[in-house]
């Protein structure tokens, strides 16, 4: 699933932010079915009559607007937001979070404002009569590196500045569709094999209960989620190959739901509780940002007396290093990429996100073929004591 479009338009009261957000609106509906504009009286339904207009308020409401933005942009709609939100935190969390994110600032004067000056808050904090008035008596962090500047004085007409915001090419960071052609291609050469499963899907199986959930976290052809079903366990495999995917629904397995899209951003899957969660040869094909997510979202959808199962290159792996650097402990070898775990900095991680650390192993002869035989980290981990395993 494509992720949708951020364009989060932030200035002061009377900067035109409803105006040029509204035509910028209507042009894109042109491009995009999938859109949806937030501003004025639809934020305020958001936050309802909670929070006032202090700094501490506005900050806390900026936080509300970025993780819904997020919320759509991952389920692939656009968003066009207008908000002054003009703090350098909440506009540096929607660059760490949102893939597709486009700032615009638009920088007016501040004799324009006052002249304009529609809401009268300006007039009336110089009368006394208004208070907390962003700009004023409220100091703000203008944008230091927005990704476009629209000084909207009165000088360049709406469809100039929304015919710069459609002129902006819009880069994608951080995405874990990175792969996503080699792996298509990978599995349409390898149409409808399933392989035989894999040695931790054996071994994973000796701690798991029929009856009980388990989604599979980049199930790829499926060899493992197969595996499961066929013992008794009701399985959500989830992978960005539409290829795999559409395979592997050809097959019309029952108690087996297979879904097309990131799972590190996956809402909507995340919103149902698992007995377990499994992550074979997937945590190394995310970036580090990306397996943060990843951790705080299993951390919510999995079950208190679940488990987390785990492998994963290890730094000591001879593939470590091959191939271009693209992150730390991350390269791009063999037409894809992978991130090498480093095992202690990978535990501190999940420790600090609340896991249950119950197992921990490294070493050779855990996935041996004919052709190599990797060094890997295993890991079975849970979010209480109650996950322990006897």
């Amino acid at each position: 699933m494509e992720k949708g479009i951020l364009y989060w338009i932030t200035g002061l009261s009377g900067s035109g932010k409803t105006t040029i957000g509204s035509s910028l609106y209507y042009e894109l509906k042109k491009r995009y079915s999938n859109l949806v504009i937030l501003d004025g009286d639809i934020l305020k339904k958001l936050t309802g009559d909670s929070l006032g207009y202090s700094k501490e308020d506005r900050l806390k409401r900026a936080g509300i607007y970025s993780n819904f933005c997020k919320i759509l942009t991952d389920q692939g709609i656009s968003v066009i937001i207008c908000t002054v939100a003009m703090y350098d935190s909440v506009r540096q969390w929607n660059r760490n979070h949102i893939e597709r994110y486009v700032e615009i600032f638009l920088d007016v004067e501040k004799a324009v404002l006052m002249e304009r000056d529609k809401k009268g808050l300006y007039s009336g904090q110089l009368a006394g009569k208004v208070s907390d008035v962003a700009g004023l008596d409220i100091e703000v962090e203008f944008p230091k590196n927005p990704d476009i500047i629209l000084k909207n004085n009165g000088n360049i007409s709406v469809a100039e500045c929304v015919k710069r915001i459609l002129d902006f090419e819009v880069k994608e960071k951080d995405s874990f569709k990175r792969d996503m052609a080699y792996w298509d291609s990978y599995y349409r050469k390898k149409a409808v094999e399933i392989q035989k499963p894999s040695e931790f899907a054996k071994v994973v199986l000796s701690n798991l209960q029929p009856g009980k959930s388990l989604i599979d976290l980049g199930c790829g052809n499926g060899r493992d989620s197969v595996f499961f079903v066929e013992n008794n366990l009701a399985v959500t495999g989830i992978d960005i190959s539409e290829e795999a995917i559409s395979q592997l629904n050809q097959m019309h397995l029952k108690n087996a739901n297979f879904v097309c899209d990131d799972f590190v951003t996956s809402k909507v899957l995340y919103q149902i509780q698992y007995d377990y969660v499994y992550s074979r040869w997937t945590m190394h094909a995310i970036s580090e940002s990306q397996e943060e997510e990843l951790l705080q979202n299993v951390f919510k959808a999995l079950k208190p007396d679940g488990l987390f199962f785990i492998e994963a290159r290890s730094i000591h792996d001879e593939l470590y290093g091959k191939g271009k650097r693209v992150g730390e402990n991350a390269y791009v070898f063999d037409e894809h990429y992978r991130r090498f775990m480093d095992k202690e900095r990978f535990i501190d991680k999940m420790e600090n996100a609340g896991f249950v650390i119950h197992s921990v192993a490294e070493g050779r002869d855990f996935s041996k073929t004919q052709s190599s035989n990797p060094v890997l980290i295993r890991i079975v981990a849970s979010v209480t004591e109650e996950g322990i395993i006897s």
